[in-house]
């Protein structure tokens, strides 16, 4: 494919104009979403998390939502439409079912019973990557035109509704990844690294690294 940079550059002033330096996701006020919050710690600057031990005991999930708990008409720049809310829910659905039940993990299932875990998802916040400015070096650098997301989520027994575990999470696309074009791009990468870490906890809370005694 060949760029026409001199368009680029003209455009790229046009929607930085608009957009202004975007500021990363930050995280936002706590939605009620989550049953119980007194028990997440904060691990990081993009991530609070609580996850019990009695995770261990369930190898089968639920996938509840993810719910929407924005306005997605509300932004002015950031103005989502119906299609690609869906496709956003749809894909945050997709991988974590694909992080949970890939190199032979964990079974989803659709129906709650014994030994099921339900997973509850909400995303709370979403905004929309500037494909014009991720694809320039001087803007990309910058953070403008990063869209990203923010979201909470939990796990509870699914017959009992006893929270197991709980998460909130937030973040802005990467300098250095590519988003592509869409005004999805930036979350979907965020989506990615949520689900993949998700994958990687649970897997350490069922298979704990034995204690070394010197």
């Amino acid at each position: 494919m060949i760029y026409d940079f001199r368009s680029i550059a003209v455009a790229t002033v046009c929607v930085s104009f608009f957009a202004g330096c975007a500021a990363p996701v930050k995280e936002q006020d706590r939605t009620g979403f989550i049953s119980d919050y007194s028990q997440l710690e904060r691990v990081n600057d993009t991530l609070y998390l609580y996850l019990g031990p009695r995770v261990s005991s369930y190898s089968q999930y639920r996938i509840v939502g993810p719910e929407i708990l924005f306005d997605p008409k509300a932004g002015q720049t950031d103005k989502f439409t119906d299609e690609e809310i869906a496709e956003l829910t749809q894909y945050f659905r997709d991988h974590l079912i694909k992080a949970l039940t890939e190199n032979d993990g964990f079974t989803v299932v659709e129906e709650a019973g014994e030994g099921v875990a339900t997973i509850r998802l909400a995303v709370t916040a979403l905004d929309a990557s500037l494909g014009l400015l991720n694809i320039a070096v001087t803007t990309k650098i910058t953070g403008a035109g990063l869209g990203g997301a923010a979201m909470e989520g939990e796990m509870v027994d699914s017959l009992t509704g006893e929270q197991l575990g709980a998460w909130i999470r937030w973040g802005s696309g990467s300098r250095v990844a590519r988003a592509g074009f869409t005004r999805l791009g930036d979350a979907k990468l965020q989506i990615n690294r949520w689900t993949e870490d998700m994958r990687q906890r649970i897997d350490a809370v069922q298979n704990p690294e034995p204690e070394v005694i010197d």
